[in-house]
């Protein structure tokens, strides 16, 4: 284990060595990629400095002798030039280091030509024409023997080129320059010149490319190095570069070539060469990763060490337990625990000793299941004995069990069949053998088939069980139905496959399936099926029928007074005398609780409601013990006559269901026929339609919101604005909320249209304050919401993400809404109102109970119901009322708002009854446009309808 752990260890210090070699040699290979950048820069920046120098110079030289241009074709003017840049040229030679100067004419031929000793061979003809032509300065580099780097300016008379003036120098200053600045060594390979011999002795000639090395700075120790290339890589034009490592006498450098020009008669460029020495640099590289290899593999053979120190008597020890370990299968439990011997002290309790104790613990166990085993041995003999006889028993069973079973074979050969199956089928043990389990259910193709297919499946190891239904034919003709439960039986290898198939006989639970288990009738599941068939046979015969929906009157009242028992015998005594009303033909069912149908089969209306009215006359003899005196049996009654050319079962159900209704709301003991023309289907459509507007509204920002101003009356200015939903229609107007409130308040979905209000008005309350402008907003509440327990979780939630809305934030709520649970609605209020919200109680003054609930309910503003204001100015009663409702609120420390505001004259008189609040028409229309038209919200609609309750 420890060799193992070693060789992990290893591996791993080799590893994060290797990677760490790997990360050097990325960064190397970075840095060597700006290097070489920055000396090929380097390089190009000091033959361009010499260049401009040279320009520079040499345009200054041509602006100096353009006096004599016009000299330059007579021998006196040739002489006068001469002498004229004799003066320069020891200037220019011992001072600037110009190495060589040249005078051209326009026409190219050259005029004069100073140079030094050993200077530079002349080649500037195509230059000179190129600067004649262009008229601007230019500078080239050009190599032979050596490098050279020349400029050319153009000499101007009177505006026009009157000839050139050619400088060069050598670029020996540029590569010590380079050397001193960057360390590297720089070169230049130029071409051999056509048609001249190479010296046996020329150090520089390098044989296999083909090129002379000319030595700019320590070039002359680098030859043998570049003797060794095969072949130069050639660079791209421009100051792009090409570059290759070669190891040369133990040493590794990097060399870069930089294309300069093409010399006179040469197919290759003459190539700048840059060397630099990366010996020192990889060594440092190599070193690190030997430093740290080394470090690596010396700490993990100390860890080795010391983990051997430390393991080596508890493996010791978990040894000598392995060893133990095997005498408990020979049966030396005592040999066993005397080899393991635990620790009898332990400062501390490792795993090993964990293992003691439990082997330890092993041998007591197995020393205990081996003596119980052999008493189990002796109970096993008796068991034996036990066995046949209860294998003669499970014989006797299956011979008495009430459901068949049977063996087949792979091809359906009846192989066994118990007893209570040869009774249904009428076989018996002789014709067992001739008779197929297929012949035993045929009648119905689609069955054998089935049956046949589920029997091979199951043969060939497809499939473990199926399940199927079928039809057997009994020996005297009757049908029963059965479900059969196929498998496959297990037997030893080269056995013939026995398919083993468990019959249940379900008739009679089928037909209590399709029965009312209390009253005998049909259940409603079946006797839609028997309407169905129904409607089929009056499209046949072209006879039409009749519904009746019995629904008993008060039954509740039975079961709350007498209980769910006397409840039960109730219908059951319905249920007889109906059954002793309808005729044989007719079909009886329980359809609910107390909901009963008679189909009525070839039977017009008139015949209808006598078999209704008769019912009931039947139902009023009814007398049942336990109910009172006074108290009558009857039932609402609701007829349909059907034919099918008109609807289908469920949708007779459905009109029958509707006139059962409509009877009831008769009185008990009536009937009603249902006529197409009565509108009550189109009302439950309609009621649809607005739920399926509502949800879709809901779903897709249907709704919006329109704010109606309310005026604080003494200050003459908008004090908060009420919020009023509206729904969009599908063509773009506005849906009052008159046509769909009625619906979303008895559905539930005023819930939702409540928080979605609540959101929009959140929302905008958020962008009214983001905009620099504060409102106060007041939003009504239905009575479902009220007393919604999830509403108030909602609000805490809405208003944790700004709870400085709260405080411009007032619920309405109506006087009826509060009182339908008067204890949940001052309660869903006083931890509303903790939130920071406030309330308005609306339609004050209406109900009798008005001053109570003010006072009983924690609300900050009473609104006065419109119907008081509209009439204001021309009803004194009114005026007293009015005046009355505001002393009484102010008395209670609330504050008044005032509804239906329609004129000015009412707006004074609540003025003078000391009304704090007013709002209507008359408000947006006048008052708040022309007093303070910026406190309306900027991006919403405002409304003022002449009816507000309409509009809320």
């Amino acid at each position: 284990m420890l060799l193992t752990l070693g060789a992990v260890m290893l591996s791993v210090s080799g590893l994060l060595s290797w990677l760490h070699y790997q990360d050097l040699m990325r960064r190397f290979e970075e840095q060597r990629a700006e290097t070489r950048a920055r000396l090929v820069a380097q390089a190009f920046a000091l033959r361009s400095e010499v260049g401009l120098r040279l320009q520079a110079l040499a345009g200054v030289l041509a602006a100096l002798d353009s006096v004599g241009v016009t000299l330059f074709q007579t021998p006196a003017g040739n002489a006068l030039l001469r002498q004229h840049f004799d003066s320069y040229w020891p200037a220019l030679q011992y001072g600037y280091g110009i190495d060589s100067l040249q005078v051209y004419l326009t026409s190219g031929e050259q005029l004069a030509v100073w140079t030094s000793g050993d200077g530079p061979e002349v080649q500037s003809t195509v230059q000179v024409a190129e600067v004649i032509n262009s008229e601007r300065a230019i500078s080239w580099t050009h190599c032979r023997d050596v490098c050279t780097e020349y400029a050319a300016a153009p000499i101007l008379s009177a505006g026009k080129v009157a000839g050139a003036v050619v400088l060069g120098s050598s670029l020996a200053d540029v590569v010590n320059s380079f050397q001193r600045v960057t360390g590297a060594d720089l070169g230049v390979l130029v071409p051999l010149r056509r048609h001249v011999p190479v010296e046996p002795v020329d150090e520089a000639y390098l044989p296999r490319l083909g090129l002379r090395a000319i030595p700019l700075s320590s070039m002359g120790s680098h030859r043998p190095l570049l003797r060794q290339l095969e072949s130069l890589p050639r660079p791209p034009p421009g100051p792009a570069h090409a570059y290759l490592s070669l190891p040369y006498e133990g040493r590794q450098f990097e060399l870069s070539f930089l294309a300069l020009d093409f010399p006179t008669g040469a197919s290759v460029p003459a190539t700048m060469v840059v060397i630099d020495d990366l010996t020192l640099a990889l060594a440092d590289i190599h070193k690190s990763v030997v430093n740290r290899l080394q470090g690596e593999l010396l700490v993990s053979l100390v860890s080795l060490l010391l983990l051997a120190l430390l393991v080596n008597a508890p493996l010791q020890r978990m040894t000598r337990t392995a060893n133990a370990i095997p005498l408990l299968g020979r049966s030396a439990f005592a040999e066993a625990r005397r080899r393991i011997a635990p620790r009898p002290r332990r400062l501390v309790e490792d795993e090993i000793d964990s293992l003691d104790e439990a082997a330890i613990d092993l041998s007591y166990r197995l020393e205990t299941l081996e003596r119980d085993v052999a008493a189990h041995a002796a109970v096993n003999e008796g068991m034996l004995q036990r066995i046949s006889v209860e294998r003669d028993f499970s014989r006797s069973l299956l011979d008495t069990a009430q459901v068949i079973i049977l063996t087949q074979s792979a091809a359906g050969r009846i192989l066994t069949l118990n007893r209570y199956g040869r009774q249904l089928a009428g076989l018996s043990e002789e014709d067992l053998a001739a008779s197929s389990f297929f012949e035993l259910i045929g009648g119905d193709s689609l069955q054998m088939a089935a049956a046949r297919q589920a029997v091979h499946e199951i043969a060939a190891g497809d499939r473990q069980h199926v399940q199927l239904e079928s039809i057997l034919q009994g020996k005297g003709g009757e049908p029963y139905e059965i479900t059969w439960n196929h498998s496959r039986l297990s037997g030893q290898p080269g056995d013939a496959v026995m398919v083993l198939s468990v019959g249940v006989d379900h008739t009679e639970r089928k037909y209590l399936a399709e029965r009312d288990l209390l009253t005998g009738l049909v259940n409603r599941r079946h006797f839609q099926d028997i309407l169905r068939k129904a409607l089929v046979d009056a499209r046949r015969s072209g006879h039409d029928g009749a519904l009746l929906y019995l629904d008993l009157d008060a039954f509740k009242y039975v079961n709350d007074v007498s209980g769910h028992q006397a409840g039960d015998a109730l219908l059951k005594i319905v249920a007889e005398e109906v059954a002793h009303v309808a005729r044989t033909s007719d079909r009886i069912g329980r359809l609910g609780g107390d909901e009963l149908g008679v189909l009525l089969h070839e039977c017009d209306s008139a015949g209808a409601v006598q078999v209704a009215e008769k019912i009931n006359r039947r139902l009023a003899e009814i007398k049942f013990p336990g109910l009172g005196a006074n108290h009558r049996v009857s039932a609402s009654i609701g007829i349909v006559v059907f034919s099918a050319a008109k609807m289908d079962a469920e949708l007779l159900l459905t009109n029958a269901d509707i006139a059962m209704y409509q009877a009831k709301s008769k009185g008990g003991g009536s009937w009603h026929l249902y006529s197409e023309g009565e509108g009550v289907q189109e009302k439950m459509q309609s009621r649809l339609h607005w739920e399926e507007m509502i949800n879709r509204s809901l779903g897709s920002d249907g709704f919006v919101v329109h704010y109606q101003p309310i005026l604080d009356i003494a200050a003459r200015k908008v004090s908060h604005f009420e919020a009023l939903v509206r729904m969009r229609a599908a063509d773009g107007g506005v849906v009052p909320p008159g046509m769909f409130m009625e619906v979303a308040e008895s559905s539930g979905l005023i819930r939702d249209i409540d928080r979605h209000v609540i959101g929009m008005v959140l929302a905008r309350m958020e962008v009214s304050r983001r905009a620099g402008r504060s409102y106060k907003f007041s939003i009504n509440l239905s009575g479902v919401s009220i007393n919604d327990a999830s509403l108030l979780s909602f609000l805490r939630e809405k208003l944790a993400q700004n709870r400085d809305l709260a405080s411009d934030i007032v619920f309405e709520i109506t006087e009826t809404a509060a009182v339908a649970d008067f204890a949940a609605a001052r309660r869903f209020m006083s931890e509303v109102r903790e939130l920071g919200c406030a309330f308005s109680l609306d339609d004050f003054g209406v109900g009798f109970s008005s001053f109570n609930y003010v006072k009983q309910l924690p609300v900050d503003y009473v609104k006065i119901d419109g119907s008081f204001v509209r009439s204001l100015v021309d009803s004194q009663d009114d005026q007293v009322f009015v005046e009355a409702l505001s002393k009484v609120a102010h008395g209670f420390g609330k504050k008044t708002v005032a509804e239906f505001v329609e004129d000015e004259r009412a707006l004074n008189l609540l003025a003078s009854f000391g009304v704090d609040y007013a709002q209507g028409y008359f408000i947006l229309k006048t008052a708040v446009s022309r007093l303070h038209p910026h406190n309306f919200p900027a991006t919403d609609a405002l409304v003022a309808p002449r009816y507000q309750r309409e509009s809320a």
